[in-house]
């Protein structure tokens, strides 16, 4: 993404979600993880992150402490997180996915 022309569509704390005007593509940038997404996986992403419930999804680690595991489109590449970061990341997601439509529907006008 170091030749992409990115827009910040949404920045709140460790959270920023980028869209760039040449290919389209997605960045999401969480604390130190960065996923990158087209217009069908971030989609997918987001209603993966809508239905998944910390209480449901959690696992106990060896450490005693319980996360959840994020699965990427990478088979050999997943996030864990516990609780509190599980939720920041869930509202962070689904509040970026709205204020893209609402800029895709403000650019229509």
């Amino acid at each position: 993404m170091s030749a992409c022309r990115t827009e910040v569509i949404y920045q709140n704390e460790d959270f920023v979600f980028t869209k760039c005007s040449d290919c389209d593509r997605m960045g999401l940038m969480f604390k130190q993880a960065m996923i990158s997404f087209d217009e069908l996986n971030f989609n997918s992403f987001c209603r993966y992150m809508e239905q998944m419930e910390f209480e449901f999804e959690k696992y106990s680690f060896f450490d005693g402490l319980d996360r959840v595991v994020i699965e990427t489109y990478h088979p050999d590449v997943q996030f864990t997180l516990l609780e509190e970061d599980f939720y920041r990341l869930k509202a962070n997601v689904m509040e970026a996915n709205a204020q893209l439509h609402l800029l895709e529907l403000i650019r229509e006008m």
